[in-house]
C-alpha cells in the first residue's frame, strides 16, 4: 500500500485525479466520504464507457469527452464515473441492469485501488 500525504488541498485533489484517470477503461476502486451526509462510501467505477446497455450519457452533452471536462466538475473538484456496483430497477421493480454515471468528490477520497496497486490518500 502506497501513502499519498499532500499538505495543501489542492496538490491533493491534483494526485487524486491523477491516479483516477490513470484507471482508463478498467475497473477500479474508490472509498470517499460523501458530500451530502458524511457518511463513507465504497465504489467500483469505470471510466470512459461509450455505450452503457442501461444507464445513457446525460443528454445535455454532446461527446462524452466534453462530459468529463465539464467546468462544473473542474470548479466543485468532481469527477464523474460510472459507478459498476449501482442495481437499476424497472417500472414494476424487477432488475434491470447494473451501473449508474456518478460524480466523486475528489478532495474526500482516502483511498484508491488502480491497477493493481493501493493507494491510502492522508489528509
Amino acid at each position: 500500500m502506497q501513502i499519498i500525504e499532500k499538505s495543501r488541498t489542492r496538490d491533493r485533489v491534483r494526485a487524486v485525479k491523477k491516479l483516477m484517470l490513470s484507471a482508463g477503461n478498467h475497473m477500479a476502486s474508490v472509498h470517499f466520504i460523501k458530500r451530502t451526509d458524511g457518511s463513507k462510501r465504497k465504489m467500483s467505477y469505470r471510466l470512459r464507457v461509450r455505450k452503457p446497455t442501461y444507464a445513457a450519457i446525460p443528454k445535455d452533452k454532446a461527446t462524452f469527452d466534453n462530459f468529463l471536462k465539464r467546468k462544473e466538475n473542474e470548479k466543485s473538484n468532481l469527477i464523474t464515473v460510472f459507478d459498476c456496483n449501482k442495481v437499476r430497477y424497472n417500472k414494476k421493480g424487477k432488475m434491470n441492469g447494473r451501473g449508474d454515471w456518478r460524480s466523486i468528490p475528489l478532495d474526500s477520497v482516502t483511498r484508491i485501488a488502480v491497477g493493481g496497486e493501493i493507494y491510502k490518500i492522508v489528509q
